[in-house]
C-alpha cells in the first residue's frame, strides 16, 4: 500500500468513528439512572400487589367449589403473573438501556454457542407449555381423586374400591398429559407406543398367574360378594376354608379361620371356586344326619322326640321350625336328617345339638353335613 493510499484509509476511518460519536445517544446522568430504577421497582411491586389481590379474591371464591385445592393455587398463580407481566413490560420499557443491554448480552451468547434465535425461542416456549402442563395434570388428577371420594363416599363404596378408582384416574390423567407433551416437543408417538406395547405383552406372559388375581381381585371388590367381617365357607384347591374376612386386597384375600389360623387365599382361586357367605343373612340352616337301626325308630314317635329336643336348645330358632326328614333305608338302618335354623356365627350350637341328640338316641350315628352338601 502506498503512503497516499494509506493517509486516505485513516482519513475515512476518523471521519466513520466521529459520524459514530455525533449519532450515539448521550450516556445517562447517575440521577436519571435511579429515577429510571426506582419507578422500574415501583411499577413491578404495584403489578404485584393487584396480583395478589385478584388471587385472594379468586382462592376465596374457589375454596368452596369441587376443584382441589392444588388446582386452585395453580389458578392463583395464574391471575398473579398475568398482572405481574404486564408490569415486568412496563418497567423494562422505562429501563430501555438496561434493555438494550440484556438483548446485547444475549446476542453475544447466541453467536458464541451458533444457536439460532428461532430455535432457543421455540425451546422456551416448548418447556414453558410442559412444565404448565405437568401442573395442570397433577391439579386435575387431585381434583378428580377428590370427586371420587366425595361421590362413591356417599354409597359408601368400599374403601379398596375407591382406592382403586382413583388410581385409574391418575393413570390415566398422567398417559394423557404424557402423550400431550410428546406431541409438543414434536416427537413421534409410533416409537413409545411399540415399545409400550411390547412391553405391556411381555409383562403379561411373565405376571399372568398375578394379573389372574387382580382381575379376580377387581370383580371381588366390584361385586361385593362378601365384605370384611364377613364369615365365608371358601373350598379353595381342595380345601375347604371357614372364617372371617380380614381383608380383601388385589391380589388375595385374607382369612381369619375358626380355629385361630390367618390364611391368605389368592383371589383367582376364590373366584374360580364356590364361596358361602354365612353373615349374608341373619340366620342359617344346619343339618345333622341320624342313622338308626330299624328297631330303634318308631314312625311317629321318633321325628317328634327329635323336634322336641331341638326345640329345647338355646340357640335353635323356633322360626322357622325345625324339620325331620328320611333320607333313606339301608339294610336294618334308616337315615334322616334334622334340620333346623340358627343365628348366624354361632356354630357352637351346632355341636350343643348333636351332644343333646347324642343322649336322647345313644345308638344313632350322627354327622354334621356342610351347607354345599345339604340339598
Amino acid at each position: 500500500m502506498s503512503p497516499m493510499e494509506l493517509i486516505i484509509d485513516t482519513q475515512n476511518a476518523f471521519f466513520l468513528s466521529y459520524a459514530s460519536y455525533k449519532n450515539a445517544p448521550a450516556p445517562m446522568s447517575p440521577m436519571e439512572f435511579i429515577i429510571r430504577i426506582v419507578l422500574s421497582a415501583l411499577v413491578v411491586v404495584l403489578g404485584l400487589a393487584i396480583g395478589l389481590q385478584l388471587r385472594r379474591l379468586l382462592v376465596r371464591r374457589l375454596q368452596n367449589t369441587v376443584l382441589d385445592n392444588w388446582l386452585v393455587q395453580l389458578l392463583g398463580i395464574v391471575v398473579v403473573l398475568v398482572p405481574l407481566l404486564i408490569a415486568g413490560a412496563s418497567a423494562t420499557t422505562i429501563a430501555t438501556n438496561g434493555l438494550d443491554l440484556l438483548l446485547s448480552f444475549l446476542k453475544q451468547i447466541q453467536q458464541i454457542s451458533g444457536i439460532r434465535s428461532g430455535d432457543l425461542g421455540n425451546f422456551g416456549k416448548n418447556l414453558t407449555w410442559t412444565l404448565l402442563l405437568i401442573v395442570v395434570a397433577i391439579g386435575v388428577a387431585r381434583t378428580l381423586s377428590k370427586l371420587t371420594a366425595q361421590g362413591f363416599g356417599e354409597h359408601r363404596l368400599d374403601l379398596n374400591v375407591r382406592l382403586l378408582i382413583n388410581r385409574v384416574f391418575f393413570i390415566i390423567v398422567f398417559l394423557v398429559a404424557f402423550f400431550w407433551g410428546l406431541a409438543i416437543w414434536q416427537i413421534n408417538i409410533t416409537l413409545p407406543v411399540a415399545v409400550l406395547g411390547t412391553l405391556t405383552v411381555a409383562i403379561t406372559f411373565s405376571v399372568q398367574d398375578i394379573l389372574k388375581d387382580l382381575v379376580a381381585g377387581i370383580y371381588i371388590l366390584l361385586e361385593r360378594p362378601f365384605l370384611i367381617g364377613d364369615q365365608i365357607s371358601a373350598y379353595s384347591g381342595g380345601v375347604h376354608y371357614v372364617g372371617k374376612v380380614v381383608a380383601i386386597e388385589l391380589r388375595a384375600t385374607r382369612l381369619r379361620l375358626v380355629s385361630g389360623e390367618d390364611v391368605t387365599v389368592h383371589n383367582s382361586l376364590v373366584f374360580g371356586n364356590v364361596v358361602v357367605n354365612d353373615s349374608r343373612y341373619p340366620e342359617r340352616r344346619a343339618t345333622i344326619t341320624v342313622t338308626l337301626p330299624l328297631e330303634d325308630f318308631h314312625r311317629e314317635e321318633t321325628p317328634a322326640r327329635i323336634i322336641a329336643c331341638l326345640k329345647e336348645q338355646e340357640g335353635v330358632r323356633a322360626k322357622p321350625e325345625p324339620a325331620i326328614t328320611v333320607n333313606g333305608i339301608s339294610g336294618e338302618q334308616i337315615e334322616l336328617a334334622a334340620r333346623f335354623w340358627i343365628t348366624t356365627g354361632q356354630l357352637a350350637t351346632v355341636a350343643e345339638v348333636v351332644y343333646a341328640l347324642r343322649t336322647l338316641l345313644p345308638s344313632a350315628d350322627l354327622a354334621v353335613k356342610e351347607p354345599a352338601d345339604d340339598m
